[in-house]
């Protein structure tokens, strides 16, 4: 009975600790409502330091899709694709640093459902958004998609 109650107890603790989100409160609720994408910015050139990013730019008006982000304020993101959910993740943030600098006030590293493989980089401010990775990506390791969201 005791070894019942014993494994009762530890399901009830990892159901808990699986399900852990961090809500939108305080400076991370700058995050909260639905961004827009609106272009991308692909740096060819990332590895070189010493030098000025090359970049093209990947317009939205110029595809046949839309993309966007919702995120919620008890700690969740819906992501889209022509207005159909394509994922609903949960929020944990790694990291949270104050920026200051264009248009874009804070930069966030967020865990999507706590997964240290499936880090989000967030820079936002109050109407722009910035993130790598989603909608456009790339597998070279050179060359980085910068995407820009407005919000809705």
């Amino acid at each position: 009975m005791k070894s019942f109650r014993l494994l009762i107890l530890c399901l009830c603790v990892f159901a808990v600790a699986a399900c852990e989100k961090d809500k939108l409160e305080g400076e991370m609720s700058i995050l909260i409502g639905t961004w827009n994408w609106t272009e991308t910015y692909e740096v060819r050139n990332h590895c070189d330091a010493d030098t000025l990013w090359n970049y093209q730019l990947i317009d939205s008006t110029q595809t046949h899709h839309t993309y966007s982000l919702e995120f919620l304020e008890k700690g969740k993101v819906i992501f889209y694709t022509n207005h159909a959910i394509i994922w609903k993740e949960r929020v944990v943030f790694e990291s949270k640093n104050v920026t200051g600098e264009g248009p874009y006030k804070y930069h966030f590293v967020i865990l999507l459902n706590n997964n240290i493989n499936n880090k989000m980089d967030v820079w936002v401010g109050q109407d722009s958004l910035l993130l790598n990775d989603f909608p456009k990506d790339t597998d070279d390791n050179c060359s980085e998609m910068f995407n820009h969201f407005i919000r809705q």
